[in-house]
């Protein structure tokens, strides 16, 4: 598959500077394959080794209404525009070795692990989707579980998936409420779970074309919910993950 060929590293929207800045990064602190930690070119893309880029599965895009797999660029005919998620883009599925490092990224503190991640997210959505975002939206962890953890790793992967497509981001999202995690619940349960859980605190955004980034996502609840709230603000969002689970009852 050519998305997983390896090609030199892009430039993108990036200026000078920051391309500079990501090169001398990878010469002090030399790619990793992100399944088997072995030693990758420094401009390498794609941030898995030439075996485990042979064993790994590339989900792409859905449509988050119905679950079709999608080709690249195209739009599923059954999301009306009034839809407030508009797409859904995933790196992988969340199974076997993936599911292992979206593990250790988000329970075991492998914070670093965002920067890989989210480099090579921001690369396939430019290369793989239409839909031209103009900022990214972190979806925001309750502060208590986020001071628990350390992080958001949500924030972190938006961080770094923002940087790749050189937009700006902004946590326009708050969760004030806290609520039992989502993977501690069943299906239904996780839909009621994450009701009103979110609140907008930004003001007015220049631009309207908004890139919802999540880590994984599941019964599509939680960005569902998130979603809704910037689609009230008259924002168009799209969502991004690192891992899906499709699971439509």
């Amino acid at each position: 598959m050519t998305l997983l060929r390896e090609r030199q590293v892009k430039g993108g929207k990036r200026p000078p500077e920051r391309r500079r800045g990501e090169y001398f990064w990878r010469l002090l602190f030399p790619p990793r394959c992100l399944t088997c930690q072995k030693l990758l070119k420094i401009a390498a893309a794609v941030p898995l080794c030439e075996d485990c880029r042979a064993q790994f599965s590339f989900a792409g895009l859905f449509c988050p209404r119905c679950g079709q797999h999608l080709p690249p660029r195209i739009s599923c005919s059954c999301a009306p525009e009034a839809a407030p998620l508009q797409g859904l883009f995933a790196l992988s599925w969340y199974e076997g070795v993936w599911r292992q490092v979206l593990h250790r990224f988000k329970f075991r503190g492998e914070r670093a692990l965002a920067r890989p991640l989210g480099r090579w997210l921001g690369t396939l959505i430019e290369e793989e989707t239409a839909w031209g975002p103009e900022l990214v939206v972190p979806v925001p962890l309750h502060r208590r579980r986020e001071k628990e953890r350390g992080y958001n790793q949500a924030h972190l992967l938006a961080r770094f998936t923002a940087e790749a497509l050189g937009l700006p981001l902004r946590p326009l999202l708050v969760r004030p409420g806290e609520a039992p995690p989502q993977s501690s619940l069943s299906y239904r349960h996780r839909l009621t779970n994450v009701r009103g859980a979110f609140l907008y605190r930004g003001g007015l955004q220049r631009g309207n074309r908004v890139l919802l980034v999540d880590d994984i996502y599941s019964t599509g609840a939680t960005m569902q919910e998130a979603a809704a709230v910037l689609h009230r603000r008259g924002l168009l969002v799209f969502g991004a993950v690192a891992a899906y689970t499709p699971r439509f009852p």
